[in-house]
């Protein structure tokens, strides 16, 4: 306990500093769209201008802690603090240097009596180290944050051999622990109670802060970042996804998603049609379906890079692109947090691509990128393959409980079989949290939901009800797969409760027919088709033409969709001035006048055209060097802060980090040469290179965090 009052000590004064400075924004983060998260110190190379700063100290040190968050204040206005919710950075609750007390038993052991370590401990959420977590969390409160983010909560599925897990197991169940690897049931027994603790966990968490809020009357926010269902079941982990969404009082996601987890989901789908762009896309929707019509918002994360440092530069390029453009196409979403770690990217010192920081080319690159997710709009249009109503008409159905089973080698051949025989074709369908079948608004978004058991397990009854509901609504019902399995049979279940041998058995009777019904019946308004192949069956290309597709296109028919079911074997959409595009398939071509946002010479280019597995980033400017009158910045690499024109004269004002020149393209009309000079924040001019390019200027100079202000009129 000498550690906690040494704690306190150091805390006293800089608490009362950072509350005075910080109580007038308190309650910012929730309207930010933008964000990046670092562990270091304040410094110029990584200021990103974003909206909000998060800190992400591996350690509660308060020594450390606070002096970083505080470099960070100085210079941003809206600041938060994330910290692991299910790890031990530093070792300093597992080795007894918080409260004296050794706590290696709430590691997380595996079959093997192994403990996971990796970089650090990870931990179960035992009393002792919620309490922990919650004294985290004041302290980051104390210091003026405007966010408290637990990261990750999550467990590895393989593990529960812990003498702290099998008590909260015996108390959570009431009767012997059963080991994770014995049987199905373990197994599911086991995901299901880590996901519950951790649900608690973030329960704790929320409840401290709000008693922070209503005691100091402040108003920090609550964000729970997170990994995607898809690849938490490639990575074997348990989480509260879909179970959390009900919790009062949290602000919403960062949806984690990178190229990790694009790549654990796509390891465990065996197929030999297969991308990373669908697997990412599939990632990106799964939190857009958690969130949509909820009161909760969403950021969307990418990252440039990866947590494994061994690959190229170029590599990392190509998967960034993918991602960026699979994030894009999720148009319920405009907020991001535009990268984690810039450190890794601007910095020396990194392992990354061969060492850090990487090249300029990479670096313009992704600030080039992080100006259009700072500009893009909400909402957007379709410019490829089916109609605005058959678009948000189709979803695949998912619930938390698919984490909890131990699914057959490759894990996700299942709900992967139903989703990326779609996307491939270019048909955006969505996942459909099953946890939101109650809610109606919801529920009725979508005229056709593809259902299988064999990849997981109704919680609830009233998942069933709810759902047959749907259908006599209108919806159309499509059940694949077997009625029973292994899981099924066991005898625990509600479903046995019920004298019923599955939950799809239940189901049939809920629409009112047999579990050996025909395949084809119509229940209230609605419609249910009926095929007992296996989704595993349609990672093969083969059958998903021969038997998958068919089946999708009777049910659009039967759902009375307007139009009919096309697979244009790409994605192209319009936000705004942008364009986003993937070639899956099929090449994409498209004419007019456009600026490469991936290309940090921003190019103007006279057409899109990408060939399969290429993916585009682009900005429509047709309209502007057609019809024109006005100069303007057509795109920079830094964060455009402003712009104005008057008399023909054009003056804008960027920011970005240090020793990372800026590079902005201008549309400037009129003939006669122009002149331009830029300034830096104290007034002195700055070297600029200027090159001329029919009606457009492409300007690259050196910038800072302080800004340079550009000024470009006739030269008269």
């Amino acid at each position: 306990m000498f550690f906690k009052f040494i704690t306190f000590l150091c805390l006293a004064f800089p608490v009362i500093v950072s509350l005075e400075a910080n109580a007038s924004k308190s309650n910012c983060f929730r309207q930010t769209k933008t964000f990046f998260q670092t562990d270091v110190f304040y410094s110029p190379k990584i200021a990103v201008q974003t909206d909000a700063l998060v800190v992400h100290r591996h350690i509660n040190d308060p020594s450390t802690l606070v002096p970083s968050i505080k470099s960070w204040q100085d210079k941003y206005s809206c600041v938060g603090r994330m910290f692991f919710a299910n790890s031990d950075g530093g070792n300093i609750y597992s080795s007894g240097k918080w409260d004296g007390t050794n706590h290696l038993d709430d590691i997380e052991t595996d079959a093997a009596t192994n403990k996971l370590m990796g970089s650090r401990p990870y931990i179960l959420p035992t009393k002792s180290w919620t309490s922990y977590l919650e004294e985290m969390t004041l302290t980051s409160l104390n210091a003026g944050v405007t966010v408290i983010m637990p990261e990750e909560p999550l467990a590895h599925a393989y593990t529960g051999y812990s003498k702290s897990f099998k008590k909260s197991w015996e108390e959570y169940y009431d009767f012997p622990w059963i080991a994770e690897n014995s049987s199905p049931l373990g197994r599911y027994l086991t995901g299901k109670l880590k996901a519950e603790q951790f649900l608690h966990l973030e329960e704790n968490l929320l409840k401290t802060v709000q008693q922070y809020n209503k005691s100091n009357n402040k108003n920090v926010a609550f964000v729970i970042p997170i990994h995607s269902l898809y690849g938490n079941i490639g990575a074997s982990l348990a989480v509260p996804l879909g179970t959390s969404i009900n919790m009062k009082g949290i602000d919403g996601y960062v949806g984690q998603i990178w190229t990790g987890p694009v790549k654990w989901a796509l390891d465990s789908y065996l197929s030999d049609d297969e991308s990373f762009f669908c697997s990412a896309y599939a990632l990106y929707n799964y939190f857009t379906q958690l969130t949509v019509g909820t009161d909760k918002k969403l950021w969307l994360l990418v990252d440039p890079v990866d947590d494994d440092p061994h690959h190229s530069w170029n590599e990392f390029s190509e998967w960034y692109e993918h991602c960026i453009v699979a994030m894009l196409m999720m148009k319920d979403v405009d907020s991001y947090e535009v990268m984690p770690w810039p450190d890794r990217i601007f910095l020396p010192g990194y392992e990354m691509g061969g060492g850090s920081p990487g090249p300029e080319d990479f670096r313009t690159r992704v600030l080039s990128v992080t100006e259009a997710l700072q500009e893009m709009p909400m909402g957007g249009e379709w410019l490829s393959g089916n109609s605005s109503k058959l678009t948000k008409g189709i979803a695949v159905a998912v619930a938390d409980s698919a984490m909890y089973e131990r699914q057959e080698f490759p894990g996700l051949q299942g709900l992967y079989g139903m989703l990326m025989p779609l996307i491939s074709r270019g048909i955006p369908v969505s996942s459909f949290v099953m946890e939101r079948i109650g809610d109606k608004s919801y529920a009725d978004l979508y005229k056709i939901i593809i259902l299988s058991y064999e990849n997981f397990k109704p919680v609830k009854p009233e998942m069933n009800i709810k759902l047959a509901e749907w259908v006599r609504r209108g919806g159309t019902l499509m059940i694949l797969g077997d009625t029973e399995d292994e899981l099924d049979k066991t005898g625990y279940f509600w479903w046995h409760k019920s004298g019923l041998r599955s939950p799809m058995e239940h189901l049939f009777n809920q629409l009112h027919k047999s579990k050996k019904a025909k395949e084809y019946w119509q229940y209230g308004k609605g419609n249910v088709i009926v095929n007992h192949i296996s989704p595993r069956e349609f990672a093969n290309s083969k059958m998903a033409e021969k038997v998958y597709l068919p089946y999708l296109k009777w049910a659009v028919k039967k759902s009375k969709i307007s139009g009919t079911l096309k697979t244009p074997g790409n994605f192209c959409m319009k936000r705004g001035d942008f364009i986003i595009a993937h070639a899956e398939k099929n090449k994409i071509l498209k004419e007019g006048k456009f600026i490469n946002i991936f290309d940090i010479n921003l190019s103007v280019i006279d057409k899109i055209d990408l060939k399969p597995g290429e993916s585009g980033l682009y900005k429509d400017i047709t309209e502007i060097l057609q019809r024109g009158k006005n100069p303007v910045v057509l795109h920079s690499t830094h964060r455009l802060i402003s712009q104005e024109h008057k008399g023909g004269k054009l003056k804008f004002v960027v920011k970005g980090p240090a020793e990372t020149p800026a590079i902005a393209r201008l549309f400037f009309p009129g003939k006669g040469e122009i002149k331009i000079i830029a300034k830096n924040s104290e007034g002195k001019l700055i070297d600029i290179a200027v090159q001329k390019d029919d009606k457009t200027y492409l300007l690259k100079f050196p910038n800072s965090p302080a800004g340079v202000t550009v000024k470009a009129f006739l030269n008269d």
